[in-house]
Order: C-alpha cells, then structure tokens, then sequence
C-alpha cells in the first residue's frame, strides 16, 4: 500500500518566497498577524454547559457498560466549579493567542489565490509535503478549517467528550469509574486540550469559505527551519516581477531538486494546465 502523502499549497508573493527560501523556514503566524480580524475569537460555553456535556459523556459510558449509572451535574458545587471553569476558559483563551498558524491551500491552480496573495499572480506557490516525522519534530498539528456563520460558542466539553468515548472504545472493559480517573492524567489532559485548541483556532467565517483552507498549527509562533524538509515543487505564472531572477536562482543554489512548473489559465479548454520545466544551466 503507497505511504499516505499529506499535502498542502501555500500561495507567496515575490518577496515572501525570497525570504522563505533564503532562510529556509516556514512561518507561523499568530492569530493577531493573520488578515481575518475574527481570527481564533470566539467565546467559551458556560459552566453549566460544560458539566452538562460531561454528564451525558459519563452517561453514555455508563449505559454501554450496562452500569446502572446516572450522571447528573452537582448542584452543590455550581458556584466553585463556575469559578474554576472561567479560570481555565481565561487561560485557554490565552493560550490559543499564543499558538502558530500556517495556512495553507488544498491545491495550486485557484485564480482567485494567485490574484489575492501573489499579487496578481505575481509570486510562486509553493507545494508542500508534511511527513510524519517532522509534524512528531516540531509537535505540529493538522487540521482543516470549519465555516460557519453562527456565533462561536467554544465548549471544550465537547473534545473532552470525544476523548473520553475513544477511550472506552480502546478499553470496553474498563468501567467508567476507571475511564474518570485515567481523565485526570497529565498526558490524557494534554491531549484533548491541544486538540480543542486547535478546533477554537480553525473556525471561520463562511466569508472565507473560498478559500477552502488547510492549517497547521505549532504550539508557539514564528519561523521554523523546516522548508528543505517539505518543499517539493514551486509553481509559476508570470515572470515578469522583480523577484523572479533571484528566486529561480535560490532554487538552483539550494533546491537543486526542486521541481519548477507552470500554471497556465484559460478561457478555453483545457481551462487550466500544468506544465513541469526543465532548468538547464547556460554558459556565459
């Protein structure tokens, strides 16, 4: 069976693209350098939401253990666990702020891409390959972006519930009292709440929707030296930008491999084209 490729574009302007491939990095932004002002906002459930969520979660388990359990948030506890929820949606929300973002696009031939961020096609796009090995390097995560034109009510409760009954499907024999205490491990915590963070950071806006974006998200901001590692192919349209010369020279300097085609547009059939070019070094 052929290995599973992960694969993403990423849509540079002239400058951008020199800058990547003279440092060889790829840069994660955070929320606050992206061009979507809504980004990673959004507002955390209640607390009665969350232990609701919880309840039902613990519930479910139950009942698919044929416990005679019925789960029912603790009224007694309402206002100390009100206060310990909103301490930890501040510190989540926080958090979230801190992380790294990298959009990328699901492929290499969108007008619309090269119009809004190579400047009238006026830069490259790079194709991008995540393999295992650097997203377990570098802690990355995967994710696709969520398009909604609801407001952003971010239950953690509810990644907490998905970890919980993928656990009791790893372990049917465990009772629910064991799948409880193994939640308040430190590795189970980690887990389930970098996932949810990366949820709360991976919805939009409908608006945006044509954009159909891919994200990889890094537990902090900033450059990483990963480009060599995941570069395979740059695409073209035009070459008539001041950075052109100097990027097809850095390709041959330190992407000797590198794979260079053009992306060709068209009224007429075949609407788009793809046609891979050949660099050969001329004597002067």
């Amino acid at each position: 069976m052929p290995a599973f490729r992960r694969v993403s574009f990423k849509y540079r302007s002239g400058a951008a693209a020199l800058r990547s491939l003279s440092d060889g990095t790829a840069y994660f932004a955070k929320p606050s350098e992206l061009n979507d002002s809504l980004e990673a906002k959004f507002e955390p459930a209640t607390s009665s939401q969350f232990s609701e969520t919880l309840a039902a979660t613990l519930t479910d388990l139950a009942k698919s253990r044929k416990e005679l359990i019925r789960f029912e948030p603790d009224e007694s506890f309402a206002a100390e666990f009100d206060l310990e929820v909103v301490r930890e949606d501040d510190h989540f929300k926080a958090a979230c702020q801190k992380l790294g973002l990298f959009s990328s696009a699901r492929r290499p031939d969108s007008q619309a891409m090269w119009a809004y961020y190579c400047g009238d096609s006026k830069g490259v796009c790079f194709e991008l390959e995540w393999p295992d090995e650097i997203l377990a390097s570098y802690q990355l995560m995967p994710t696709e972006i969520q398009y909604s034109s609801e407001p952003r009510i971010h239950n953690r409760a509810d990644d907490l519930r998905l970890a919980l009954l993928a656990l009791g499907k790893e372990y049917p024999n465990w009772t629910v009292d064991a799948i409880e205490k193994h939640s308040f491990t430190e590795s189970f915590n980690q887990n389930w709440i970098a996932r949810s963070m990366g949820r709360a950071v991976s919805t939009k806006h409908t608006d945006w929707r044509h954009e159909s974006e891919l994200r990889m998200i890094s537990p902090t901001a900033g450059p990483l030296p990963i480009l060599k590692h995941i570069l395979k192919r740059v695409y073209f349209i035009r070459t008539d930008f001041p950075e052109w010369g100097s990027i097809t020279m850095l390709l041959h300097q330190l992407y000797p491999s590198m794979e260079i085609a053009r992306v060709q547009f068209s009224h007429k059939a075949p609407l788009v084209s793809v046609v891979p070019m050949v660099r050969k070094l001329i004597p002067v």
